[in-house]
């Protein structure tokens, strides 16, 4: 029992000085979802969705809800309630999952109580690139796992009314869904010389503002350092990067496979012709040869 009343006295104190405040029941729940979703990262199966939904209070709705949605692997994930930018207190407690999963997990870092790393994110300001970076990786695998099976063509995501702050916000929303998407998908169908799978997948991709994704090319915002699991990076050059495997993924497969036409349409309008974006790819030199001989 003291144990007990003391265990709430540090979640009480501690959330008093918090760019986040939560009381101490949330705070508890939000730990515990934590260490549930740590354990089931994909969020799948009933007993995971029975123990998060055991867990709700108000402020935990949002991502008790969005964590089931994630298991379940449904359409409904790419609703407006799950895309659209989450308000930056709930993008803290995302981040509160996202520092006790790796504190969990990780082989370098000193373990601490989790209550501990609970109120330290709530407790800094944290850049809100990395957080809504990281709300998006979260919910991906429940797009992955839906794109398995599900034709998505006809389904338009208009990135304009998803409630976005600025350019950058645009970006890190539009580069964590094609990596959701087709991101490590189209890596291992390259590999495997499956052009056919590749053609199948990109042509049951969504549209993003009423376009095929690869006309979507703003991508011109200030990079930043990408804190990830175990190294810091720059996001451009991890993000961008994986959008230019993607593309010349998409490109090689159709220049094979379909008419010379609609290789020239992923070529045209994508980023595979801006150069001010070569910089970010492994394939710097071949894309800078290929603009050359079509210059």
């Amino acid at each position: 029992m003291k144990k007990l009343s003391l265990l709430l006295f540090i979640l009480l104190s501690f959330s008093n000085f918090a760019q986040v405040k939560l009381n101490a029941k949330d705070l508890k729940n939000l730990i515990a979802i934590s260490e549930i979703y740590s354990k089931n990262t994909n969020a799948t199966g009933s007993e995971f969705a029975k123990s998060i939904d055991s867990l709700r209070t108000s402020v935990l709705n949002p991502i008790a809800d969005a964590l089931i949605e994630v298991g379940k692997g449904e359409e409904t994930i790419l609703s407006h309630k799950f895309l659209a930018r989450p308000s930056n207190e709930q993008l803290y407690l995302w981040y509160v999952i996202r520092e006790i999963h790796y504190n969990r997990v990780s082989e370098t870092r000193t373990k601490k109580p989790n209550v501990e790393i609970a109120n330290e994110v709530l407790s800094q300001k944290i850049d809100e690139r990395w957080l809504l970076d990281n709300y998006y990786y979260r919910i991906h695998g429940g797009i992955a796992s839906l794109f398995n099976k599900a034709d998505l063509s006809k389904i338009n995501i208009d990135i304009e009314k998803l409630g976005f702050k600025n350019q950058t916000e645009k970006s890190i929303f539009y580069l964590n869904m094609m990596d959701a998407l087709i991101g490590g998908r189209f890596k291992v169908l390259q590999m495997l010389k499956k052009n056919d799978k590749i053609i199948e997948f990109s042509e049951k991709l969504p549209m993003f503002n009423g376009k095929k994704y690869f006309y979507y090319t703003n991508l011109d915002f200030e990079d930043f350092n990408w804190v990830g699991y175990e190294e810091n990076r720059s996001y451009s050059e991890v993000n961008i990067g994986n959008l230019y495997n993607i593309l010349i993924a998409q490109y090689i497969a159709t220049v094979q496979l379909k008419d010379k036409a609609e290789a020239q349409e992923i070529y045209m309008n994508s980023i595979l012709h801006e150069p001010k974006y070569f910089k970010y790819s492994a394939a710097k030199g071949e894309l800078q040869m290929l603009f050359d001989k079509k210059s």
